[in-house]
């Protein structure tokens, strides 16, 4: 039996170009101010509006100068986040960003609009399924909105990717490694990547390959660190390819249709283990060689592909039109466990999850300057079909068969109240339908019945910017944000033969409130942003002991985080650049509703405060220098507990160099992440404090890469 989940019908009304959105700080050329005005910023191919300086929320734009420097010391995009969006926590050094954090919740990804994070089933993967060199530019929405759907509160990183250009065909090839500095000889990773862009008058293109093969990863004291270093998924050992294009044409007059493909895999293939340290006793785990005894387990893997279809009209009767339909399949697998299902005549297993999604995005932009001058709305439709499978490597079925359909439209205005006064505000409605069809647990042998399940959500937004003056803006605003609970993981545990039917789950309503100022005075811009975020009905369902074939607990917890942003950038001169940023934020949960928030929110959730910090000097023409820092602080809100995500959490500070200039017709870069040689265990390994997860950072690590064009 299958089982329809009625509900996720969308509308979302907004009067503002963009609820979620407002204060640029992503240290970049594209977002400094000149001339003591705040320069507009023009942003296209997303749904941010066309000019976001006056917007009452925090918006950080990466650029791709910006992201260039980063990938001089890096190419973990999760420590490249780290480093430059406020509000984000730090990398955990592995393919694994189950507890990815912004703001105190997991955000949702993007490659051009297209939704990556898995709707049905986490398997916490999406952050890293694309090359960082074919990324244009990095959008990131903290705080809730209405823009994208299920946000869970956290906001949305959209990936843009580079197109190409009318100009004649140009070819470009980098040839680079990363190394380790503790062990040299093992710890390589040659990488190659070759493009191929240009065009002419009304066709542009733009192709792209990758080929990357990672060894081993060692810490500061030079020893190897395991495959798998938190018990989710490792880099290690791994090959990774990538291939990207995309096609554009030109026609008739203001039209376009643009076609695009991104396809990327990182596969582990690994002849070292886990060998488990001890928290108790402060010893790291560390990696040993394999031998015969060992389980001969599928490779991990992790593999998305993304592609679109997309038409625009740039003028129908006043309104430009942009139409994208999309595909996207992924798939991950996972860590073997042993003994996980003793209830079955196959104790031991490796799960797997693959994902299939289809669906379309319509955006419509309509001038309003009969409202006011410069008033514009943003209107259209979604729609989303999403296949999701998970089970075994060995065929066997470890959740029940979902599928999705999401339906939605949408609208936000974005208007000037006066010469120095702009509102944004809006609402989205959402509706789906979930079928699941019948499923056996592997934990419980218990026979689960597809059934019909439902819900909707309508989250509002609306915010308020002012210029005091050409050199200081206020901004504030209320935005809302959703999320739903995971019926999969209920389910492939359940205790006793149910029909999923006595399942009715609600989407939990996030409430941001934000407020802040952003300056310029002369080369230096400034940004102070205040958050506070509320939910009143995170839901976890459970069985009910007494009745658990015919009810279902819905265990609801409030909890409520605060914090502060801050980012500076200053030009000194002509050739110095410095900047930095700092965060803090925590949080309470209230577990009984009882008004009482007694208990601290994890730290999965909540990392330690962070200050980041940079200085740049360009010399000798084409030369340029960086040092940037970052300092991550202790959190320890939970003395003498021995829980997940309860461990101690130290403080530690790391510093990356870089140098980049021209050498012959190229660029030579050069690069050490964890300069300083740093030994310090991740967030992710302390917080969770189990024995077989307490893995040591990376040590100092360093980076060669040689590009040329022609």
């Amino acid at each position: 039996m299958k089982v329809q989940l009625k509900g996720i019908w969308y509308l979302s009304v907004s009067a503002g170009a963009m609820l979620i959105a407002g204060a640029v700080n992503a240290q970049s050329a594209d977002t400094r101010k000149k001339d003591g005005m705040f320069e507009e910023i023009v942003v296209t191919g997303s749904r941010l509006p066309s000019s976001i300086e006056s917007m009452p929320g925090s918006v950080t734009l990466i650029g791709e100068e910006e992201l260039g420097k980063q990938l001089a010391v890096t190419s973990d995009l999760e420590a490249i986040l780290g480093q430059l969006v406020p509000g984000m926590g730090t990398s955990s050094a592995s393919p694994a960003n189950f507890t990815t954090s912004l703001r105190g919740r997991k955000p949702v990804f993007f490659i051009d609009g297209v939704p990556i994070t898995p709707t049905l089933n986490d398997v916490g993967r999406e952050l890293r399924l694309i090359d960082p060199s074919i990324i244009k530019r990095i959008e990131v929405v903290r705080g809730s909105s209405a823009l994208y759907g299920n946000s869970a509160g956290a906001g949305f990183i959209n990936y843009i990717t580079k197109s190409g250009t009318k100009d004649d065909t140009t070819f470009s090839t980098e040839v680079g490694t990363q190394f380790s500095l503790t062990d040299i000889g093992n710890g390589f990773r040659p990488s190659i990547r070759q493009s191929i862009s240009g065009g002419g008058d009304k066709v542009d293109y733009i192709a792209a390959g990758y080929y990357e093969k990672v060894g081993g990863f060692f810490d500061a004291d030079g020893d190897r660190i395991a495959p798998i270093p938190n018990g989710a998924s490792g880099l290690a050992d791994s090959g990774i390819y990538s291939f990207y294009g995309k096609v554009g044409f030109d026609f008739a007059e203001n039209q376009r249709i643009e076609a695009s493909i991104n396809k990327y895999r990182q596969k582990q293939d690994t002849d070292y283990k886990l060998l488990a340290g001890s928290v108790a006793n402060g010893v790291k785990a560390t990696a040993t060689p394999k031998d015969a005894t060992d389980t001969d387990e599928a490779d991990q893997y992790h593999d998305n592909l993304v592609g679109t279809l997309t038409y625009s009209h740039a003028d129908i009767v006043g309104t430009s039109l942009t139409l994208q339909g999309y595909y996207q399949r992924s798939k991950s697998v996972f860590d073997y466990s042993a003994n996980r299902f003793p209830l079955t005549s196959k104790p031991s297993g490796q799960s797997d999850t693959e994902s299939e999604k289809y669906g379309f995005r319509l955006d419509m932009r309509t001038p309003l300057d009969f409202l006011s001058e410069g008033a514009e709305l943003l209107w259209g439709a979604d729609y989303l079909h999403d296949d999701t499978v998970t089970g075994l490597v060995d065929g066997r079925q470890f959740a029940p068969t979902q599928v999705l359909k999401s339906r939605a439209v949408f609208g936000q205005l974005f208007m000037p109240l006066f010469d120095k006064l702009t509102l944004t505000a809006g609402v989205r409605y959402e509706k789906a339908d979930l079928e699941i069809e019948d499923f056996t647990s592997l934990l419980t042998l218990a026979e689960i019945t597809g059934g019909t399940l439902g819900y909707s959500a309508t989250p509002v937004n609306v915010g308020l910017s002012y210029a005091i003056s050409d050199s200081v803006s206020l901004f504030g605003g209320y935005s809302q944000g959703f999320e739903v609970a995971s019926v999969a993981r209920v389910l492939r545990s359940y205790p006793v033969d149910v029909n999923v039917v006595i399942l009715n789950p609600e989407p939990n309503l996030i409430d941001s409130y934000e407020g802040g100022v952003r300056t310029h005075y002369g080369a230096v811009s400034t940004e102070l942003s205040v958050f506070y975020t509320t939910s009143t009905n995170a839901l976890t369902l459970n069985p009910d002991p007494n009745n658990p074939s015919g009810n279902v607990l819905e265990s609801r917890t409030a909890d409520k985080i605060y914090g502060i942003e801050f980012t500076f950038d200053a030009d000194l001169s002509d050739t110095w650049r410095v900047g930095g940023s700092y965060t803090w934020l925590e949080g309470k949960e209230d577990r009984d509703l009882d008004g009482e928030y007694e208990r601290w929110i994890q730290h999965r959730r909540i990392p330690p405060r962070k200050i980041t910090a940079y200085v740049e000097h360009d010399f000798a023409d084409s030369w340029r220098v960086r040092a940037q820092g970052l300092y991550s602080g202790v959190r320890d809100k939970f003395p003498g507990s021995t829980a997940f995500y309860e461990g101690v959490i130290n403080s530690w500070f790391v510093m990356d160099v870089s140098l980049t200039g021209q050498v012959g017709p190229g660029t030579l870069t050069i690069g050490v992440n964890n300069a300083l040689n740093t030994d310090y265990f991740t967030h992710l390994s302390e917080a969770m404090q189990q024995n077989d997860r307490y893995s040591k950072a990376p040590g100092a690590t360093g980076t060669i890469k040689y590009r040329i064009e022609y």
